[in-house]
């Protein structure tokens, strides 16, 4: 009896070998989802000729909060995967173009090509100067100088900036401007905080750590909100005086200028203007 069995769990083995080879296990399909699921962290942008309507190759694409940067190729484009999660200002910067800043995202729901076109430089007139100040073209850079001329806040102009091109901004920054401090982050991050004020908020509400970090503006565009925390907080340890012509702080109060104390947080504001060449 138990030979028989053994014969028949036998067939049964070979019955089942012979099935398999006339239709084989398929193979695997290979897992796309997480492929897709980041699809998005490669968001492209092109820069083309606002003239020609031409790509622009060698258009130095750089994320304006962090340092890093990227080239345009040959087709003007380029994948704005150096950026953060949820995106960040971004400038365009090209000899011979005018520079451009504005804030890209980066999510799921942000995926479609972005298009950007660059003005050419406008040529100006030699002329003759009697002294060495710089003498600044961007509506911005001549807002900064009236406000300097006021004395209402704490600046730092372009021969200062060039002056300290291999240090980083934040140490620059909080060396030239009472009011500042230094703050470590994660990843060896650096945050510029408030030095009047350690805590964000009420009066009333503690913190284990200095976190009232100072609102920031980069050509205007607020890119960083303390009252609201809204935008990404600016690691300006690796950020650079090289990329900035001028920078000019308030503390607070009625010292910060009407069209930039929306935050109204009491940690400061600080606008930065980028270097034009």
């Amino acid at each position: 009896m138990k030979h028989v069995f053994l014969v028949a769990l036998a067939g049964l083995a070979a019955i089942t070998h012979a099935a398999r080879s006339q239709n084989p296990t398929p193979p695997a399909k290979p897992d796309t989802t997480k492929h897709a699921s980041t699809a998005y962290r490669y968001r492209i942008l092109g820069v083309f000729d606002e003239q020609t309507g031409d790509p622009i190759e060698g258009v130095e694409v750089s994320d304006v909060l962090n340092g890093n940067k990227s080239l345009t190729t040959k087709t003007g484009t380029v994948s704005l995967f150096f950026l953060p999660d949820g995106g960040s200002l971004i400038r365009l910067r090209k000899v011979g173009y005018e520079v451009q800043t504005f804030l890209a995202a980066i999510s799921p729901a942000d995926t479609a090509p972005i298009t950007a076109t660059l003005t050419h430089a406008t040529q100006l007139a030699t002329v003759v100067v009697k002294d060495s100040a710089p003498k600044y073209i961007s509506p911005g850079l001549r807002a900064f100088e009236e406000r300097r001329a006021k004395g209402m806040g704490q600046f730092v102009d372009e021969a200062e900036m060039r002056k300290n091109d291999e240090k980083t901004l934040a140490e620059l920054l909080v060396a030239r401007m009472p009011g500042m401090t230094r703050v470590a982050g994660r990843g060896g991050a650096t945050y510029i905080a408030s030095a009047r004020k350690s805590c964000s908020g009420s009066a009333l509400i503690g913190c284990r750590a200095p976190n009232c970090f100072v609102s920031v503006y980069v050509d205007g565009v607020r890119t960083y909100d303390a009252s609201t925390n809204a935008g990404q907080l600016p690691d300006f340890g690796r950020m650079n005086p090289r990329d900035y012509a001028a920078a000019e702080f308030y503390a607070g109060g009625a010292s910060v200028p009407v069209e930039y104390n929306a935050t109204n947080s009491g940690c400061g504001v600080l606008l930065l203007w980028t270097r034009e060449r």
